[in-house]
């Protein structure tokens, strides 16, 4: 994982969430990056081309309340309805909550889902859960993703359309609890994910520590640094084809196209503004969406970002969570402005959800963890939207009507980037793996 940023958070069950400088433990610090584009390019099929899709994953890390964000119910017992009213949006007969007030003006642009639902309430069990659609198996190490992320699956599907920025990348870091948003697990660590900052600026992505640009275009510097690689590959002619990935790689993390892309100030100031400058640890929601439409207009294909802190036990049902709605409304509604002003909204692909909803009676003014019934955000990407699919009962504790499951929402973000998602690969122990164990495109959306 090549994460260049150095961030740190916590959620209620007190695990630490950091970013490190992981190269060197993919070889020598960025050589693994040219290596693994070799090993990219060995396995490409040959004009294999990819449809111009790509998505932007909005992370909500901790678990939103759908009661407070998509699914009000201002009918319940006063212990299920919480603490904020419901509002009109501009799609007749849907209400949002009143937290919400920019998404509710452009609802016509946006799709909800009501009704979708699983079975992990523990954090660390669901984030893999939706973040690679399978389930993590009981008794092993919740810190280990066993599956490939949706972006490095997208990654290694499109490992053979060629471009100067990775396929793969996360704003403001890789991590989320307990690991990270998710990597190549057992397809190897060449469909990682870039990690990238907005408040880096131009030099979010650049060659890390003592590996300059000097050592990755000299071969014999990088030969001497390097343990993994065998002195032998020149015997095999690979040593002169390294040297094009070396340059490539350099090229990738240092090249014009990242550093325009990275660039926020090339940005017009009102545009800046409208996504909105208000941080949260150390970083801003809205300048971070700012970065990932950005990234996916120059030719990234799936861009998540961290918009975590939603674990809104206890009196943060109330004391926390109006000022970071308030963020992310402002944010979300901006970023899906400025796709539709700038021609995107079909390109790109928004999703947005977090690992589970919230339990629908209050707890101590709060509200607890509840995979049973969770709202999902989409917008763009061509699909039908100006709609709610689905429903919850009439406290919200289940679907009513039209149960659906992540990887459903999985195997829609699939068919929009032309990827077949029974497609399998085949893991260490020679065994295939589909890209999603069950799942179905959601044809209302279609």
């Amino acid at each position: 994982m090549l994460d260049f940023t150095n961030r740190a958070a916590r959620n209620c069950e007190g695990a630490s969430r950091r970013s490190f400088l992981k190269l060197g433990a993919l070889g020598l610090g960025g050589l693994a990056l040219p290596d693994l584009l070799r090993l990219r390019a060995a396995e490409a099929t040959a004009g294999k081309l990819a449809a111009d899709t790509a998505v932007i994953l909005l992370w909500m890390d901790g678990g939103p309340s759908q009661f407070e964000t998509y699914d009000p119910k201002p009918d319940a017992p006063d212990e299920y309805r919480g603490p904020y009213k419901p509002i009109k949006t501009k799609v007749t007969g849907v209400q949002f909550c009143e937290l919400l007030p920019k998404q509710a003006e452009l609802a016509d642009k946006l799709t909800v889902i009501r009704s979708c639902a699983h079975k992990e309430s523990g954090h660390g069990s669901a984030v893999k859960n939706l973040n690679t659609g399978y389930p993590h198996p009981p008794n092993t190490n919740e810190g280990t993703f066993l599956y490939p992320a949706t972006g490095s699956t997208v990654a290694k599907v499109r490992e053979g359309v060629r471009g100067k920025l990775p396929h793969y990348v996360c704003v403001p870091t890789v991590t989320v609890f307990k690991g990270e948003v998710g990597g190549g697990a057992y397809l190897g660590t060449a469909y990682e994910p870039f990690g990238v900052n907005p408040v880096d600026g131009p030099k979010a992505v650049q060659v890390p520590g003592e590996l300059t640009a000097e050592r990755l275009l000299n071969r014999k510097a990088l030969l001497s640094s390097v343990d993994k690689l065998r002195r032998d590959v020149d015997t095999s002619g690979m040593m002169e084809g390294m040297d094009t990935f070396t340059r490539q790689a350099f090229e990738m993390v240092t090249g014009k196209a990242a550093r325009e892309a990275l660039d926020l100030s090339l940005e017009p100031g009102r545009t800046r503004e409208q996504y909105g400058t208000a941080g949260d640890r150390g970083h801003s929601w809205g300048q971070s969406m700012l970065l990932a439409r950005r990234l996916v207009e120059a030719g990234v294909s799936f861009v998540t970002v961290g918009c975590g802190g939603w674990d809104d036990h206890g009196d943060g049902l109330t004391k926390k969570l109006p000022q970071r709605s308030a963020v992310f409304d402002t944010a979300l509604s901006a970023l899906v402005e400025d796709l539709h002003e700038r021609g995107l909204n079909r390109k790109v692909l928004v999703l947005a959800w977090g690992e589970f909803g919230r339990t629908p009676r209050l707890s101590k003014g709060g509200r607890d963890h509840w995979p049973n019934s969770m709202s999902v955000l989409l917008a763009g990407g061509s699909l039908k939207t100006g709609q709610v699919v689905g429903s919850t009962t009439e406290k919200g504790e289940k679907p009513k009507d039209r149960p659906l499951h992540p990887n459903d929402v999985l195997a829609t973000v699939y068919k929009h980037l032309g990827i077949d998602h029974t497609k399998a690969f085949t893991n260490p122990a020679g065994r295939p793996v589909p890209i999603l164990p069950h799942g179905e495109p959601i044809t209302e959306l279609l």
